[in-house]
């Protein structure tokens, strides 16, 4: 340990570039109140996980509360949306420093600055670690792709230049802190998006019975920025939350004056729920209890008493289907049993574009499969529309008139249907855009018919990704059940089988099975899962007032009944 040195406060905090700069802060403040001032380095449990893990509550705070208690320094400072809510009655925080910019960033990379979230591109990907901002963004976008990046300020900024993501989700005052500021591009409003409460604020601890620590640490009290927190806090308590519950709150000071807004909303984007208060500036707790009961009451009003799993991954397909079973009154709790890999560069399918022209037709199966050419066609400079195009639904062709090509549909949502109708000469060449696990009957149809046919493979589907798992985990232990299942592929079905594992088998097995056609509904029967629905046609609309109709929750209000297509 550094000697401190006669009267020298020893002031405790991570080891972070972060941490670091905002311990900076506290030490030159107190210098100009001429006290000394040494920092003590300590290593926290956040400290010690992978950088691209995700952190506890209280992760950044126990270890430097112990080294308070253990007298191996006299006061830490902490970022107040780190404190957990109940903290040891031996320590208290003796001061917040005037805040920072509380909002949370919207940061971009090669998209282009100065985009707001509204503007993002459909699926664009979104990265952060935080339940709260997942939740809420997918609340406002639930089209964009939310993937879990962890890691510090630098590490994420890292990733977004390298590409893995198009964006991140970061605290403003963060990036301020580390001379980053001009890599904002939205500061995103309380009302889109509540920041954590005491976002943007750093606080100073000390042991309760150190009156010197005490006085010392006080001088540094800024009273608009405590009143303002200690609001959000009181909120975030009588909500029930702590520092990593999808809970948000803001509060802001006018003169004699107190405005809180604060939100609570479902990791996967459902029930979000914002309100905001307002009253006498020494009124934050009760202020705070106000808005707690608003925000929980309009909550449960809003309840949505069925609730099924959507087992697409996300994209503009999953998004669709979400939407409509939400306009029936149908809550879809996200939990993707498959993830699409799109098929890497220099192999059949950038050949296959490359001598578009030289085919009659190409033929796409599904969006993933559009999304996957579209993307190597971009890479490559290449124009989707030197050909003509088929698909074999109309969620597929809206996504190939996104690209400015028209396509060809046959008069049923089916693979052998298109390849039944599909107008073709004699010995025509046909480039199959499809996935690795496609069936087999639709090339077969077309040979038959005199076709050559190129079966292209444009993504691979990965069965029971491991994010999900803890998402199938909390759709089955919420306190309101899960009507159904709805599956929209043979390997979704697979894939959340193997999510399931033993200890779910038979609970998904149990659940109303809504299948998207008769070929993922064979696929679940043989899978031992109760099937009681195929939608008349393949895609997201029927699928959703399939499921609606059958568990009694469509715009009419009718009971499940019998539907062609079931058992």
């Amino acid at each position: 340990m550094t000697d401190a040195g006669s009267g020298a406060v020893r002031l405790g905090t991570r080891g972070s570039a972060l941490a670091l700069a905002q311990a900076e802060l506290v030490s030159l403040e107190l210098a100009r109140r001429g006290v000394k001032c040494v920092l003590e380095v300590i290593t926290t449990a956040g400290d010690l996980r992978a950088a691209d893990t995700a952190w506890g509550e209280g992760a950044f705070v126990g270890a430097i509360e112990r080294a308070l208690l253990d007298g191996r320094i006299d006061m830490a400072v902490h970022s107040a949306k780190d404190v957990p809510i109940d903290h040891d009655p031996r320590l208290a925080l003796v001061a917040f420093l005037e805040r920072a910019e509380p909002r949370d960033a919207l940061v971009v990379g090669r998209l282009g600055d100065g985009l707001t979230l509204d503007e993002l591109p459909v699926a664009a990907t979104l990265g952060t670690d935080s339940p709260r901002r997942a939740g809420f963004v997918r609340a406002q976008r639930p089209d964009l792709d939310i993937r879990p990046l962890h890691g510090n300020v630098d590490t994420r900024l890292h990733r977004l230049d390298d590409g893995v993501v198009d964006g991140l989700i970061l605290a403003a005052a963060g990036l301020a802190r580390l001379g980053r500021s001009e890599r904002v591009s939205q500061l995103i409003p309380a009302e889109q998006l509540p920041p954590a409460p005491g976002q943007g604020a750093l606080c100073l601890q000390v042991r309760a019975d150190d009156s010197r620590s005490s006085a010392i640490g006080a001088e540094l009290d800024h009273r608009p920025t405590r009143l303002a927190v200690e609001a959000e806090r009181a909120f975030l308590a009588a909500a029930g939350g702590g520092c990593r519950s999808p809970l948000g709150a803001l509060a802001t000071l006018a003169p004699g004056r107190l405005c809180i807004t604060g939100g609570v909303v479902e990791v996967d984007g459902h029930r979000a729920v914002v309100e905001t208060v307002e009253g006498a500036a020494d009124d934050g707790p009760a202020l705070a209890l106000e808005l707690a009961e608003r925000v929980l009451g309009r909550r449960r009003r809003s309840a949505v008493h069925r609730r099924v799993i959507l087992t697409r991954p996300a994209g503009a397909a999953s998004s669709a289907l979400r939407r409509r079973l939400e306009e029936l009154g149908v809550a879809a709790v996200a939990v993707p049993a498959i993830e699409i890999v799109q098929a890497a560069p220099g192999g059949p399918l950038d050949d296959a574009l490359g001598d578009l022209a030289g085919y009659g037709w190409a033929v796409a199966t599904s969006v993933n499969g559009v999304a996957a050419a579209a993307a190597a066609a971009d890479r490559l400079g290449l124009w989707l529309g030197a050909t003509r195009w088929a698909a074999v639904g109309t969620a597929t062709a809206r996504e190939l008139g996104r690209r400015g090509v028209d396509a060809w549909l046959p008069s049923r949502a089916a693979g052998q249907t298109l390849a039944a109708e599909l107008p073709m000469g004699a010995a025509e060449r046909v480039a199959l855009i499809r996935g690795a696990l496609s069936g087999e009957e639709l090339p077969s149809i077309l040979r038959q018919r005199g076709a050559v046919v190129d079966e292209v493979v444009a993504y691979h589907t990965v069965e029971a990704p491991p994010d999900s798992v803890g998402l199938l985990e909390a759709a089955l232990e919420a306190s309101e059940p899960i009507a159904a299942v709805v599956y929209a592929s043979p390997s979704q079905v697979r894939g959340l089988l193997a999510l399931a594992g033993e200890r779910h088998g038979a609970t998904i097995r149990a659940l109303p099975a809504m299948c998207i056609g008769p070929t993922t509904a064979a696929a679940a029967r043989a899978s031992g899962l109760t099937v009681v629905g195929e939608a008349p046609m393949q895609n997201a609309v029927a699928l959703a007032e399939l499921t609606a109709e059958l568990i009694g929750q469509s715009s009419g209000g009718r009971p499940a009944a019998a539907v062609g297509g079931t058992r």
